[in-house]
């Protein structure tokens, strides 16, 4: 729960910072598929700062529930939340219908019930769209590249988080 808030402080000093003339903030509902382990269902946050009316520096954070894998015969359970930051490429920007692309990193804040699990760096790429003027709803697909290892007495186990997510919800302009 501490992760989060310092995911949350994070986004909105970052809001504060931005030009108050280019810019948005929204709220949205995520699914992750997870790789190796279960499907996990989320929530999160964005702010968008835009350099030029294609190009946006995006950041989000999202927090999903918990997700289990079975490793040697133990159900673990995983808590991850993602903090990104990246680049994204509008192809319609002064349009109410915009496609949208990009790219970025992503800092995991991850935790398990069993063992230890360090904290990992990963990317993710992104394609999507929105819709609307001031309110743009928008939907969006990424996939996600996180590797990460548990270890627990002695013994470490390879984990890949990686696959796809689905975000969808609201943004507001600036």
């Amino acid at each position: 729960m501490r992760r989060l808030a310092v995911a949350t402080a994070v986004l909105l000093m970052l809001s504060v910072a931005a030009p108050a003339s280019a810019g948005s903030v929204g709220v949205f509902g995520s699914y992750w598929a997870s790789g190796d382990a279960d499907p996990v269902y989320g929530g999160g946050i964005r702010v968008g700062f835009s350099f030029l009316k294609w190009l946006e520096l995006d950041v989000h954070g999202t927090y999903y529930g918990e997700t289990e894998q079975e490793i040697a015969g133990t159900t673990v359970e995983f808590q991850n939340i993602p903090l990104d930051a990246g680049l994204k490429f509008n192809l319609l920007p002064e349009k109410n219908f915009n496609v949208f692309f990009g790219a970025g990193a992503t800092w995991y804040f991850l935790d398990s019930n069993v063992g230890e699990i360090d904290d990992e760096f990963g990317y993710y790429a992104q394609g999507g769209i929105q819709f609307g003027s001031k309110t743009k709803f928008f939907a969006e697909v990424l996939y996600r590249f996180l590797e990460a290892e548990v270890e627990d007495a002695g013994s470490v186990e390879d984990l890949d988080f990686s696959d796809f997510a689905i975000n969808a919800g609201v943004n507001w302009a600036w």
